[in-house]
């Protein structure tokens, strides 16, 4: 009876580790795909924002510069070499490139900043397999305020952080070091990567996700280390430095009740905090957040079409979509000048 007992027993436990191998694999597979690379663009491709070879570059002259983060070679832009009112980063949100922003950068240049524009690991020009995971943006950010400081050109400038969701929550959880930084303004940033992972797994594929969300985040742990557990908000506390948030009621991202820095607020004791929330007839989404309502309305209509288009031309470029619709790309990426002068204003004062 003893030994039909063992034996039962480590068939138990034999079949418990094939579901964790199972569990791991499948959990490492996915990991993979969802934080794989962000390709670089051909001259090809068509994109429906602003990059560097549409505008004028003898106005927007770039320097391109390199550094190191977590053993790979990073690529970064400088942007207003001759201006000096102080040094702004702009971080980018997961999915798109340093050129992602080109609206955002060149208002900065134009209001007397200088910018650091840089792809996080795996992203267009720089190194990496994929961008890792969703606390890399920090590393990255922390990485080229490292490289900054050593630069003779820039260590003596002001420095102001500027991110957009994955690089929302970098400009946050960064202060969690000991940088000299000026002022953030953080776009539709979320608290920590492990909630956000969590809450989207599970709107993705129902409860079964939490089966996998304990190797999810023994993967992360083996990335990142105990920089898996920076928090925005304790960064924000910690530095006591003047912060902006900036989000919007219907964000189906980051959403604004639950893994967003908004969300959080209530644990904010840092004084010099300032929230721009959007709701009711100014609510602006996730990728728009920092966008007109010119332009939010105008991408509405495009998403329309773009749907509309596929079906009845039984085509999927985006290209000659855009070229039978006439897509406009200064409305689409115009800016809220309102929110965008009040951050300027909001640098200012913090210089």
């Amino acid at each position: 009876m003893k030994k039909a007992n063992r034996i039962a027993g480590l068939i138990i436990i034999l079949i418990l580790c094939i579901i964790f191998i199972g569990c791991t694999i499948i959990a490492l597979e996915a990991y993979s795909q969802i934080f794989g690379r962000v390709e670089a663009l051909t001259d090809e491709d068509y994109t429906t924002y602003f990059t560097w070879k549409e505008i004028d570059q003898v106005k927007y002259p770039r320097e391109e510069v390199f550094f190191n983060s977590s053993g790979y070679r990073l690529q970064g832009f400088i942007y207003g070499a001759e201006n000096n009112n102080g040094l702004v980063f702009i971080s980018q949100g997961l999915g798109g490139t340093a050129d992602s922003y080109f609206t955002m950068i060149m208002f900065f240049v134009d209001k007397g900043w200088r910018v650091f524009a840089y792809n996080n690991t795996g992203v267009a020009g720089s190194e990496g397999e994929g961008v890792r995971g969703l606390t890399q943006s920090v590393i990255d950010l922390d990485a080229a305020l490292i490289y900054a400081k050593s630069s003779n050109k820039l260590k003596d400038l002001p420095v102001m952080l500027v991110g957009h969701s994955w690089g929302g929550y970098a400009v946050c959880a960064v202060l969690n070091y000991d940088h000299k930084i000026n002022a953030v303004v953080s776009f539709a940033g979320y608290n920590n990567g492990k909630d956000v992972f969590n809450e989207l797994g599970v709107l993705s594929v129902g409860n079964v996700f939490y089966v996998l969300s304990p190797q999810f985040w023994a993967i992360e742990k083996q990335i990142f280390g105990d920089t898996a557990k920076l928090t925005a908000v304790d960064g924000i506390n910690k530095s006591n430095i003047p912060v902006m948030i900036v989000h919007s009621s219907d964000d189906d991202v980051i959403y604004a009740e639950t893994t967003s820095i908004y969300a959080h607020r209530s644990k904010i004791n840092n004084p010099n905090t300032e929230i721009v929330f959007y709701e009711g007839e100014d609510e602006s989404g996730h990728e728009y957040v920092f966008c007109s309502k010119e332009s939010i309305e105008y991408w509405k209509w495009a998403l329309e079409s773009w749907e509309k288009y596929k079906v009845e031309q039984n085509c999927g470029s985006l290209g000659l979509f855009a070229e039978f619709v006439g897509f406009d790309k200064t409305i689409a990426n115009e800016l809220n000048i309102e929110l965008m002068e009040s951050i300027n204003e909001f640098f200012n004062n913090a210089n």
